[in-house]
């Protein structure tokens, strides 16, 4: 048995046995008993085994308190609290009622978990979709993130694709399906007695990734000029396609926002909304003329200050 703690509960996975203590099969099997005792971190008693209690029921044909697939069985437990360590184990019974010995117990320090992830964004290259995130402000013990990604920005629905050692707050996604939405969240995570613990998630970041990946336009270039500031860029050739363009516009390290009112042709266009003596920064998008939704992700310029 393997049990995983998160910010708000403990999830518990066993397999089901498939042999009976004399190596028979175990071809009747009618349900689990899940047994739990808590004590506070720092006095724990390892012979105390005596005050476990039972926690709950897990029927085998009719798992409403657990998922059971491929042979794994999944137990949530949520009925937790920081600063104690909880010691589970689990015992099989058959038809008849007859249970078997219980297994080793599996400790869970459930101290209080790490803070989650912050500044979550993404883009989308020809290698897929990149995600990057800042580690929380006291992140001493956070050595690893993972990575969620589902359908709908529902944290229940995700389920982990990968995750980053080393402190890396950086990850590629290669494996997400294309012509299709996607969305992600990062949960810090740490280990203590070599139990996991995840932090709560991240915000979402919502990811188109076109039928077709293809990189962002390089090279993009920006000059302070009497009319405005010109930005231009390495044009994009998409296969089979006309491709057309998207500029966005961060002013002073602010949000991107879209500046251009039609997709554009050609690679530049002169920004004339500036204001002498503020800085800007740009970031130019590519897609199919006929697809728009299917836009690249966004290769950014350098800071520029409109002096003119």
């Amino acid at each position: 048995m393997n049990a995983y703690g998160h910010a708000d509960r403990v999830v518990l996975k066993w397999d089901v046995p498939l042999q009976n203590t004399d190596g028979s099969p175990f071809t009747d099997v009618s349900g689990f008993k899940v047994f739990k005792r808590s004590e506070k971190i720092g006095e724990e008693c390892e012979a105390c085994v005596e005050k476990r209690k039972l926690h709950a029921n897990v029927d085998f044909q009719n798992p409403v308190n657990a998922v059971i697939d491929k042979g794994e069985v999944e137990y949530t437990d949520k009925s937790v609290t920081p600063g104690l360590t909880y010691s589970y184990s689990v015992s099989a019974y058959n038809l008849k009622g007859r249970e078997g010995k219980p297994s080793p117990e599996v400790d869970v320090v459930f101290d209080e978990p790490p803070a989650p992830p912050g500044g979550l964004r993404s883009r989308v290259d020809s290698k897929g979709v990149r995600l990057e995130w800042e580690g929380p402000l006291h992140a001493t013990a956070v050595k690893n993130y993972r990575v969620y990604r589902g359908a709908a920005d529902n944290p229940d629905q995700m389920k982990a694709i990968g995750g980053t050692t080393n402190g890396e707050t950086s990850f590629l996604d290669n494996s997400a399906p294309r012509d299709a939405t996607h969305y992600y969240r990062v949960r810090s995570f740490k280990t203590n007695r070599g139990v996991s613990l995840e932090s709560s998630e991240s915000s979402a970041v919502k990811v188109r990734v076109p039928a077709v990946l293809w990189d962002p336009p390089e090279k993009v270039n920006t000059l302070s000029t009497r009319d405005g500031i010109t930005i231009w860029w390495d044009k994009v050739n998409i296969e089979r396609n006309e491709t057309r363009y998207n500029i966005y516009r961060s002013e002073s390290d602010k949000l991107f926002e879209k500046i251009n009112r039609e997709p554009l042709a050609e690679p530049n266009f002169n920004d004339k909304t500036v204001v002498r003596g503020k800085t800007y920064r740009y970031k130019v998008t590519a897609f199919p003329r006929d697809k728009p939704e299917d836009e690249s992700g966004g290769a950014g310029s350098e800071v520029v200050k409109y002096t003119r």
